[in-house]
Protein backbone atom coordinates (compact mmCIF):
# COMPACT_ATOMS: atom_id res chain seq x y z
CA UNK A 1 0.00 0.00 0.00
CA UNK A 2 1.60 3.68 -1.05
CA UNK A 3 0.02 6.70 -0.53
CA UNK A 4 1.45 9.50 -2.74
CA UNK A 5 1.23 13.66 -2.87
CA UNK A 6 1.34 15.15 -5.81
CA UNK A 7 3.12 18.06 -4.57
CA UNK A 8 6.70 19.54 -5.77
CA UNK A 9 9.25 21.97 -3.41
CA UNK A 10 8.61 25.49 -5.33
CA UNK A 11 6.25 24.87 -7.77
CA UNK A 12 3.21 26.40 -5.52
CA UNK A 13 5.50 29.70 -4.71
CA UNK A 14 6.62 29.48 -8.75
CA UNK A 15 2.53 29.26 -9.59
CA UNK A 16 1.91 32.12 -7.41
CA UNK A 17 4.48 34.58 -8.06
CA UNK A 18 3.16 34.41 -11.69
CA UNK A 19 -0.26 34.86 -10.51
CA UNK A 20 0.85 37.49 -8.41
CA UNK A 21 3.19 39.70 -10.99
CA UNK A 22 0.49 41.49 -12.74
CA UNK A 23 -1.69 42.11 -9.70
CA UNK A 24 1.39 43.60 -8.39
CA UNK A 25 2.49 45.91 -11.03
CA UNK A 26 -1.34 46.51 -11.93
CA UNK A 27 -1.30 47.93 -8.08
CA UNK A 28 1.41 50.05 -8.38
CA UNK A 29 1.09 51.94 -11.35
CA UNK A 30 -2.81 52.73 -9.65
CA UNK A 31 -1.20 53.88 -6.58
CA UNK A 32 1.89 55.55 -8.21
CA UNK A 33 -0.37 57.80 -10.96
CA UNK A 34 -4.20 58.31 -9.37
CA UNK A 35 -3.25 60.75 -7.18
CA UNK A 36 -1.04 62.71 -9.32
CA UNK A 37 -3.58 62.03 -12.55
CA UNK A 38 -6.51 63.72 -9.49
CA UNK A 39 -4.26 66.45 -8.96
CA UNK A 40 -3.52 67.24 -12.69
CA UNK A 41 -7.17 66.55 -13.94
CA UNK A 42 -8.47 68.99 -10.78
CA UNK A 43 -5.88 71.62 -11.70
CA UNK A 44 -6.32 71.60 -15.11
CA UNK A 45 -10.40 72.37 -14.40
CA UNK A 46 -9.32 75.22 -12.26
CA UNK A 47 -7.30 76.89 -14.68
CA UNK A 48 -10.12 76.24 -17.57
CA UNK A 49 -12.68 77.95 -15.67
CA UNK A 50 -10.53 80.80 -14.96
CA UNK A 51 -9.27 80.92 -19.07
CA UNK A 52 -12.94 81.07 -19.80
CA UNK A 53 -13.66 83.58 -16.98
CA UNK A 54 -10.75 85.78 -18.45
CA UNK A 55 -12.10 85.17 -21.84
CA UNK A 56 -15.71 85.88 -21.39
CA UNK A 57 -14.01 89.72 -19.32
CA UNK A 58 -12.00 90.48 -22.27
CA UNK A 59 -15.02 89.57 -24.88
CA UNK A 60 -17.26 92.05 -22.73
CA UNK A 61 -14.84 94.86 -22.73
CA UNK A 62 -14.24 94.72 -26.67
CA UNK A 63 -17.95 94.63 -27.15
CA UNK A 64 -18.55 97.67 -25.24
CA UNK A 65 -15.73 99.32 -27.21
CA UNK A 66 -17.06 98.18 -30.62
CA UNK A 67 -20.07 99.80 -29.69
CA UNK A 68 -18.34 103.19 -29.85
CA UNK A 69 -16.16 102.36 -32.79
CA UNK A 70 -17.37 99.53 -35.04
CA UNK A 71 -14.63 99.69 -37.72
CA UNK A 72 -11.56 101.58 -35.97
CA UNK A 73 -11.42 99.55 -32.22
CA UNK A 74 -9.42 96.70 -34.96
CA UNK A 75 -7.01 99.56 -35.70
CA UNK A 76 -6.00 102.18 -32.69
CA UNK A 77 -7.45 101.38 -29.18
CA UNK A 78 -4.48 101.79 -26.96
CA UNK A 79 -6.96 102.32 -23.61
CA UNK A 80 -8.69 98.63 -24.80
CA UNK A 81 -5.05 97.03 -25.45
CA UNK A 82 -4.22 98.40 -22.03
CA UNK A 83 -7.82 96.82 -20.33
CA UNK A 84 -6.78 93.70 -21.82
CA UNK A 85 -3.34 93.36 -21.00
CA UNK A 86 -4.48 94.18 -17.63
CA UNK A 87 -5.24 90.33 -17.46
CA UNK A 88 -2.38 88.66 -18.58
CA UNK A 89 -0.96 89.90 -15.20
CA UNK A 90 -3.07 87.16 -13.86
CA UNK A 91 -0.50 84.39 -12.88
CA UNK A 92 -2.41 81.61 -14.72
CA UNK A 93 -3.38 84.05 -17.79
CA UNK A 94 -0.04 83.85 -20.04
CA UNK A 95 -1.71 85.15 -23.99
CA UNK A 96 -4.59 86.86 -24.47
CA UNK A 97 -5.87 85.98 -28.95
CA UNK A 98 -9.05 87.80 -30.64
CA UNK A 99 -10.10 86.05 -33.41
CA UNK A 100 -12.47 86.94 -36.03
CA UNK A 101 -15.80 84.86 -37.07
CA UNK A 102 -13.64 82.65 -40.03
CA UNK A 103 -11.11 82.17 -37.09
CA UNK A 104 -8.56 84.17 -38.35
CA UNK A 105 -6.40 86.35 -36.09
CA UNK A 106 -6.95 90.35 -34.93
CA UNK A 107 -3.92 91.82 -34.50
CA UNK A 108 -4.79 94.62 -32.24
CA UNK A 109 -0.94 95.27 -31.51
CA UNK A 110 1.67 94.27 -33.38
CA UNK A 111 3.18 92.72 -30.62
CA UNK A 112 1.58 89.33 -28.30
CA UNK A 113 -0.77 90.25 -26.07
CA UNK A 114 0.85 89.15 -22.79
CA UNK A 115 4.14 85.99 -22.83
CA UNK A 116 5.29 86.31 -26.09
CA UNK A 117 6.99 82.71 -25.49
CA UNK A 118 5.12 81.10 -22.56
CA UNK A 119 7.32 78.29 -21.21
CA UNK A 120 5.00 75.35 -21.24
CA UNK A 121 1.64 74.24 -22.21
CA UNK A 122 -1.22 77.15 -22.90
CA UNK A 123 -4.86 75.48 -22.44
CA UNK A 124 -7.22 77.67 -24.49
CA UNK A 125 -10.83 78.63 -23.79
CA UNK A 126 -13.02 81.10 -25.81
CA UNK A 127 -16.09 83.39 -25.28
CA UNK A 128 -17.69 85.16 -28.00
CA UNK A 129 -17.38 88.80 -28.70
CA UNK A 130 -20.81 90.02 -29.82
CA UNK A 131 -22.37 93.38 -32.04
CA UNK A 132 -26.03 93.86 -31.88
CA UNK A 133 -26.79 89.87 -30.83
CA UNK A 134 -24.46 89.63 -33.63
CA UNK A 135 -21.48 87.10 -33.16
CA UNK A 136 -18.53 89.08 -34.94
CA UNK A 137 -15.31 87.57 -33.03
CA UNK A 138 -13.97 85.88 -30.45
CA UNK A 139 -11.38 86.47 -27.32
CA UNK A 140 -9.38 83.53 -26.14
CA UNK A 141 -7.35 83.01 -23.17
CA UNK A 142 -4.56 80.47 -22.54
CA UNK A 143 -3.83 79.16 -18.95
CA UNK A 144 -0.59 77.56 -18.40
CA UNK A 145 -0.30 74.24 -17.51
CA UNK A 146 2.97 74.00 -16.07
CA UNK A 147 2.07 74.17 -12.34
CA UNK A 148 -0.41 71.34 -12.60
CA UNK A 149 2.42 69.44 -14.76
CA UNK A 150 4.83 70.34 -11.55
CA UNK A 151 2.32 69.39 -8.91
CA UNK A 152 1.66 66.51 -10.26
CA UNK A 153 5.27 65.43 -11.10
CA UNK A 154 5.90 66.20 -7.38
CA UNK A 155 2.73 64.00 -5.96
CA UNK A 156 4.33 61.48 -8.50
CA UNK A 157 7.79 60.85 -6.62
CA UNK A 158 5.86 60.16 -3.18
CA UNK A 159 3.08 58.15 -4.55
CA UNK A 160 5.14 56.21 -6.92
CA UNK A 161 7.31 54.60 -4.02
CA UNK A 162 3.63 54.23 -2.00
CA UNK A 163 2.75 51.94 -5.25
CA UNK A 164 5.94 50.11 -5.29
CA UNK A 165 6.34 49.20 -1.84
CA UNK A 166 2.36 47.96 -1.76
CA UNK A 167 3.13 45.96 -4.77
CA UNK A 168 6.33 44.70 -2.95
CA UNK A 169 4.45 43.82 -0.35
CA UNK A 170 1.44 42.08 -2.00
CA UNK A 171 4.22 40.26 -3.92
CA UNK A 172 6.56 39.06 -1.88
CA UNK A 173 4.20 38.29 1.73
CA UNK A 174 2.31 35.25 -0.25
CA UNK A 175 5.39 34.34 -1.28
CA UNK A 176 6.93 33.94 1.62
CA UNK A 177 3.90 32.26 3.13
CA UNK A 178 3.82 29.98 0.24
CA UNK A 179 7.70 28.95 1.45
CA UNK A 180 6.59 28.35 4.87
CA UNK A 181 3.64 26.22 3.82
CA UNK A 182 5.91 24.43 0.86
CA UNK A 183 8.76 23.72 3.56
CA UNK A 184 5.91 22.24 6.12
CA UNK A 185 4.27 20.03 3.11
CA UNK A 186 7.88 18.87 2.44
CA UNK A 187 8.27 17.54 6.35
CA UNK A 188 4.84 16.43 6.21
CA UNK A 189 5.69 14.57 2.91
CA UNK A 190 8.95 13.11 4.99
CA UNK A 191 6.56 12.08 7.87
CA UNK A 192 3.71 10.38 5.32
CA UNK A 193 6.24 8.57 3.71
CA UNK A 194 7.89 7.10 6.94
CA UNK A 195 4.37 6.55 8.24
CA UNK A 196 3.71 4.55 5.04
CA UNK A 197 6.37 2.48 5.36
CA UNK A 198 5.15 1.41 9.09
CA UNK A 199 1.61 1.36 7.62
CA UNK A 200 2.90 -1.14 4.87
CA UNK A 201 4.27 -3.55 7.57
CA UNK A 202 1.20 -3.42 9.74
CA UNK A 203 -0.88 -4.39 7.03
CA UNK A 204 1.11 -6.95 5.82
CA UNK A 205 1.08 -7.82 9.46
CA UNK A 206 -2.64 -7.74 9.66
CA UNK A 207 -2.93 -9.52 6.47
CA UNK A 208 -1.38 -12.42 7.81
CA UNK A 209 -2.98 -12.82 10.89
CA UNK A 210 -6.31 -12.22 9.21
CA UNK A 211 -5.25 -15.35 6.78
CA UNK A 212 -4.24 -17.02 9.69
CA UNK A 213 -7.72 -16.28 11.14
CA UNK A 214 -9.30 -17.27 7.83
CA UNK A 215 -7.71 -20.41 7.50
CA UNK A 216 -9.36 -21.62 11.14
CA UNK A 217 -12.17 -20.25 10.50
CA UNK A 218 -12.57 -22.09 7.59
CA UNK A 219 -11.24 -25.07 9.09
CA UNK A 220 -14.01 -24.70 12.58
CA UNK A 221 -16.39 -24.62 9.52
CA UNK A 222 -15.42 -27.59 8.10
CA UNK A 223 -14.96 -29.24 11.04
CA UNK A 224 -18.71 -28.20 12.34
CA UNK A 225 -19.99 -29.66 8.68
CA UNK A 226 -18.19 -32.75 9.69
CA UNK A 227 -20.13 -33.07 13.44
CA UNK A 228 -23.25 -31.71 11.98
CA UNK A 229 -23.07 -34.59 9.19
CA UNK A 230 -22.24 -36.66 12.56
CA UNK A 231 -25.25 -35.72 14.05
CA UNK A 232 -27.78 -36.28 11.72
CA UNK A 233 -26.07 -39.78 11.43
CA UNK A 234 -26.67 -40.57 15.06
CA UNK A 235 -29.90 -38.56 15.16
CA UNK A 236 -30.61 -40.63 12.23
CA UNK A 237 -29.22 -43.92 14.13
CA UNK A 238 -31.26 -43.30 17.56
CA UNK A 239 -34.59 -43.22 14.94
CA UNK A 240 -33.50 -46.66 14.25
CA UNK A 241 -32.93 -47.68 17.62
CA UNK A 242 -36.71 -46.26 18.88
CA UNK A 243 -38.25 -47.47 15.25
CA UNK A 244 -36.90 -51.03 16.49
CA UNK A 245 -37.95 -50.76 20.09
CA UNK A 246 -41.47 -50.07 19.12
CA UNK A 247 -41.18 -52.66 16.45
CA UNK A 248 -39.82 -55.37 18.74
CA UNK A 249 -41.53 -54.26 22.11
CA UNK A 250 -44.86 -52.52 21.91
CA UNK A 251 -45.54 -53.86 18.14
CA UNK A 252 -45.13 -57.59 19.76
CA UNK A 253 -47.51 -56.83 22.75
CA UNK A 254 -49.78 -55.38 21.25
CA UNK A 255 -49.93 -58.48 18.68
CA UNK A 256 -50.15 -60.77 21.53
CA UNK A 257 -53.32 -58.58 22.71
CA UNK A 258 -55.05 -58.81 19.37
CA UNK A 259 -54.52 -62.31 19.59
CA UNK A 260 -55.48 -62.96 22.88
CA UNK A 261 -58.73 -60.44 22.32
CA UNK A 262 -59.66 -62.76 18.67
CA UNK A 263 -59.98 -65.41 21.20
CA UNK A 264 -61.77 -63.94 24.07
CA UNK A 265 -64.16 -62.37 20.92
CA UNK A 266 -64.65 -66.28 19.49
CA UNK A 267 -65.01 -67.90 22.90
CA UNK A 268 -68.03 -64.96 23.87
CA UNK A 269 -70.00 -65.40 20.76
CA UNK A 270 -73.23 -66.38 21.12
CA UNK A 271 -73.36 -70.12 20.67
CA UNK A 272 -70.13 -71.15 21.62
CA UNK A 273 -70.58 -74.47 23.23
CA UNK A 274 -70.20 -74.76 27.23
CA UNK A 275 -69.45 -71.27 27.01
CA UNK A 276 -71.75 -70.71 29.94
CA UNK A 277 -70.75 -73.63 32.16
CA UNK A 278 -66.88 -72.94 31.66
CA UNK A 279 -66.75 -68.98 32.46
CA UNK A 280 -70.24 -68.67 35.10
CA UNK A 281 -71.37 -65.97 32.44
CA UNK A 282 -74.59 -65.65 31.01
CA UNK A 283 -75.47 -65.41 27.75
CA UNK A 284 -76.31 -61.78 27.78
CA UNK A 285 -72.89 -60.67 29.45
CA UNK A 286 -71.21 -63.26 26.83
CA UNK A 287 -72.95 -61.14 24.37
CA UNK A 288 -71.67 -57.90 26.08
CA UNK A 289 -67.96 -58.96 26.33
CA UNK A 290 -67.60 -60.34 22.57
CA UNK A 291 -68.78 -56.86 21.84
CA UNK A 292 -66.18 -55.33 23.99
CA UNK A 293 -63.77 -57.45 22.67
CA UNK A 294 -64.12 -56.95 19.30
CA UNK A 295 -64.34 -52.74 19.87
CA UNK A 296 -60.94 -53.41 21.19
CA UNK A 297 -59.43 -55.84 18.16
CA UNK A 298 -60.09 -52.57 16.84
CA UNK A 299 -58.69 -50.48 18.61
CA UNK A 300 -55.39 -52.75 18.67
CA UNK A 301 -55.31 -52.49 14.85
CA UNK A 302 -55.57 -48.94 14.29
CA UNK A 303 -52.58 -49.20 17.33
CA UNK A 304 -50.36 -51.15 15.85
CA UNK A 305 -50.98 -49.24 12.21
CA UNK A 306 -49.75 -46.13 13.85
CA UNK A 307 -46.96 -47.78 15.40
CA UNK A 308 -46.36 -49.92 11.82
CA UNK A 309 -46.39 -45.86 9.89
CA UNK A 310 -44.07 -44.32 13.37
CA UNK A 311 -41.55 -46.85 12.71
CA UNK A 312 -41.55 -45.83 8.95
CA UNK A 313 -41.04 -42.83 9.59
CA UNK A 314 -38.80 -43.12 12.48
CA UNK A 315 -36.31 -45.43 10.39
CA UNK A 316 -36.68 -44.81 6.92
CA UNK A 317 -34.96 -48.40 5.66
CA UNK A 318 -35.59 -47.87 2.32
CA UNK A 319 -32.51 -45.64 2.11
CA UNK A 320 -30.50 -48.10 2.54
CA UNK A 321 -32.27 -50.61 0.61
CA UNK A 322 -32.75 -48.46 -2.73
CA UNK A 323 -31.31 -45.43 -2.62
CA UNK A 324 -32.64 -41.80 -2.03
CA UNK A 325 -33.91 -41.57 -5.79
CA UNK A 326 -35.79 -44.68 -5.60
CA UNK A 327 -37.03 -43.82 -2.05
CA UNK A 328 -38.34 -40.71 -2.79
CA UNK A 329 -40.20 -42.31 -5.80
CA UNK A 330 -42.03 -44.86 -3.75
CA UNK A 331 -42.94 -41.79 -1.18
CA UNK A 332 -44.33 -39.97 -3.88
CA UNK A 333 -46.01 -43.35 -5.08
CA UNK A 334 -47.33 -44.36 -1.52
CA UNK A 335 -48.66 -40.28 -0.87
CA UNK A 336 -50.49 -39.94 -4.19
CA UNK A 337 -52.42 -43.46 -3.35
CA UNK A 338 -52.82 -42.88 0.13
CA UNK A 339 -54.31 -39.24 -1.00
CA UNK A 340 -56.11 -37.42 -4.12
CA UNK A 341 -52.79 -35.86 -4.89
CA UNK A 342 -51.25 -35.99 -8.74
CA UNK A 343 -47.55 -36.34 -7.84
CA UNK A 344 -45.26 -35.43 -10.59
CA UNK A 345 -41.20 -36.19 -9.79
CA UNK A 346 -38.50 -35.25 -11.51
CA UNK A 347 -35.97 -36.81 -9.86
CA UNK A 348 -32.32 -36.29 -11.87
CA UNK A 349 -29.50 -37.35 -9.94
CA UNK A 350 -26.93 -39.53 -11.25
CA UNK A 351 -26.76 -43.34 -10.16
CA UNK A 352 -23.17 -43.14 -8.61
CA UNK A 353 -23.59 -39.47 -6.63
CA UNK A 354 -21.72 -41.39 -3.69
CA UNK A 355 -23.76 -38.84 -1.81
CA UNK A 356 -23.32 -39.21 2.24
CA UNK A 357 -26.22 -41.05 4.24
CA UNK A 358 -26.44 -37.46 6.27
CA UNK A 359 -27.21 -35.32 3.23
CA UNK A 360 -29.53 -38.43 1.99
CA UNK A 361 -31.51 -38.62 4.95
CA UNK A 362 -32.05 -35.08 5.18
CA UNK A 363 -33.44 -34.74 1.47
CA UNK A 364 -35.42 -37.97 1.95
CA UNK A 365 -36.52 -36.32 5.38
CA UNK A 366 -37.25 -32.92 4.11
CA UNK A 367 -39.41 -34.26 1.22
CA UNK A 368 -41.25 -36.57 3.70
CA UNK A 369 -42.68 -33.69 5.84
CA UNK A 370 -43.31 -31.25 2.28
CA UNK A 371 -45.33 -33.74 1.48
CA UNK A 372 -47.44 -34.09 4.82
CA UNK A 373 -47.85 -30.50 4.88
CA UNK A 374 -49.30 -30.55 1.98
CA UNK A 375 -51.85 -33.75 2.55
CA UNK A 376 -52.34 -31.97 5.84
CA UNK A 377 -52.79 -28.31 5.13
CA UNK A 378 -53.09 -27.41 1.20
CA UNK A 379 -56.10 -28.92 -0.53
CA UNK A 380 -53.90 -29.33 -2.91
CA UNK A 381 -54.60 -31.36 -6.61
CA UNK A 382 -51.22 -31.43 -8.04
CA UNK A 383 -47.13 -31.50 -6.73
CA UNK A 384 -44.19 -31.46 -8.44
CA UNK A 385 -40.89 -33.12 -6.97
CA UNK A 386 -37.79 -31.77 -8.21
CA UNK A 387 -34.01 -33.26 -7.33
CA UNK A 388 -31.06 -32.45 -9.20
CA UNK A 389 -27.51 -32.28 -8.52
CA UNK A 390 -26.55 -28.45 -9.72
CA UNK A 391 -23.09 -27.39 -9.54
CA UNK A 392 -21.48 -29.41 -6.37
CA UNK A 393 -24.84 -28.58 -5.01
CA UNK A 394 -27.63 -31.06 -4.24
CA UNK A 395 -30.98 -29.15 -5.15
CA UNK A 396 -34.57 -30.35 -4.14
CA UNK A 397 -37.50 -28.42 -4.75
CA UNK A 398 -41.56 -29.31 -3.57
CA UNK A 399 -44.08 -26.90 -5.00
CA UNK A 400 -47.98 -27.31 -4.93
CA UNK A 401 -50.98 -25.91 -6.23
CA UNK A 402 -52.99 -25.41 -2.90
CA UNK A 403 -54.10 -22.34 -0.68
CA UNK A 404 -50.82 -20.88 -0.82
CA UNK A 405 -48.77 -20.18 2.85
CA UNK A 406 -48.34 -16.87 3.94
CA UNK A 407 -45.44 -16.09 4.59
CA UNK A 408 -45.90 -12.09 5.31
CA UNK A 409 -47.88 -13.41 8.60
CA UNK A 410 -45.62 -13.12 12.04
CA UNK A 411 -44.17 -15.72 13.56
CA UNK A 412 -45.71 -17.96 16.00
CA UNK A 413 -44.88 -17.24 19.96
CA UNK A 414 -42.79 -19.39 21.79
CA UNK A 415 -44.51 -22.15 23.02
CA UNK A 416 -47.12 -21.99 20.59
CA UNK A 417 -48.14 -25.41 19.61
CA UNK A 418 -48.10 -26.33 15.48
CA UNK A 419 -45.23 -25.67 13.01
CA UNK A 420 -42.62 -27.51 14.19
CA UNK A 421 -42.54 -29.34 10.68
CA UNK A 422 -41.00 -26.06 9.10
CA UNK A 423 -38.85 -25.79 12.15
CA UNK A 424 -37.60 -29.22 12.33
CA UNK A 425 -36.64 -28.66 8.23
CA UNK A 426 -34.77 -25.53 8.42
CA UNK A 427 -32.89 -27.20 11.11
CA UNK A 428 -32.11 -30.14 9.52
CA UNK A 429 -30.99 -28.17 5.86
CA UNK A 430 -28.74 -25.87 8.10
CA UNK A 431 -27.03 -28.26 9.91
CA UNK A 432 -25.35 -29.40 6.78
CA UNK A 433 -24.72 -25.81 6.13
CA UNK A 434 -27.62 -25.24 3.49
CA UNK A 435 -30.22 -22.82 2.65
CA UNK A 436 -34.11 -23.15 2.43
CA UNK A 437 -36.58 -20.81 1.31
CA UNK A 438 -40.06 -21.51 1.57
CA UNK A 439 -42.13 -18.93 -0.84
CA UNK A 440 -46.13 -18.64 -1.11
CA UNK A 441 -48.95 -16.41 -1.16
CA UNK A 442 -52.70 -16.90 -0.29
CA UNK A 443 -54.64 -18.68 -3.32
CA UNK A 444 -51.06 -19.37 -5.06
CA UNK A 445 -49.50 -22.42 -3.36
CA UNK A 446 -46.33 -22.68 -1.66
CA UNK A 447 -42.99 -23.64 -2.82
CA UNK A 448 -39.82 -24.99 -0.54
CA UNK A 449 -36.66 -24.68 -1.95
CA UNK A 450 -33.53 -26.78 -0.58
CA UNK A 451 -30.04 -26.32 -1.28
CA UNK A 452 -27.25 -27.84 -0.04
CA UNK A 453 -23.88 -28.62 -1.03
CA UNK A 454 -22.70 -31.89 -2.34
CA UNK A 455 -21.34 -34.03 0.95
CA UNK A 456 -20.12 -37.33 -0.08
CA UNK A 457 -18.20 -40.17 1.64
CA UNK A 458 -14.86 -40.47 1.88
CA UNK A 459 -12.35 -42.44 -0.03
CA UNK A 460 -12.10 -45.18 3.18
CA UNK A 461 -16.31 -45.21 2.82
CA UNK A 462 -16.29 -43.69 6.32
CA UNK A 463 -19.40 -41.29 7.15
CA UNK A 464 -17.01 -38.24 7.86
CA UNK A 465 -18.52 -35.07 5.58
CA UNK A 466 -16.11 -33.92 2.43
CA UNK A 467 -17.55 -31.22 0.76
CA UNK A 468 -16.79 -30.58 -2.68
CA UNK A 469 -15.91 -27.53 -3.52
Amino acid sequence: MSVQVPVRTGSLRRYLAARMLPLAVLLAVLVSLSAPLAYFTLTARTLRTRAHATAVQVADAISREIQDRPILWRYDSLKLLAHIRAYTEEPSIARIEIADPDGARVRLDPEPIGDPAPGGLLLWESAPIKLNAQVVGHAWAGAVLDEARAGALLLLIPFGALGVGLAALIYFIPGRAMARAERRIAASQAALARFNQTLEQQVAERSLELRGAYDQLQAKEERLRELSSRAVLLQEAERRIIARELHDSAGQALTAIRINLQIIAQLAQPGTKDMSAETGLSPKLADKVAGLAGRTLTIADATLEEIRRAVSLLGPAILDDVGLVAAIQRLCDDFGERSDLRIDCELDLPARSGLSPALESVCYRVAQEALTNVARHAEATQVDVRLALHSHTVHLEIRDNGRGLDTTAPPRPRGATGGRGLVGMRERVELLGGTIQIEGRPGAGTRVIVDLPQVTLSEDGDDTAVVVA
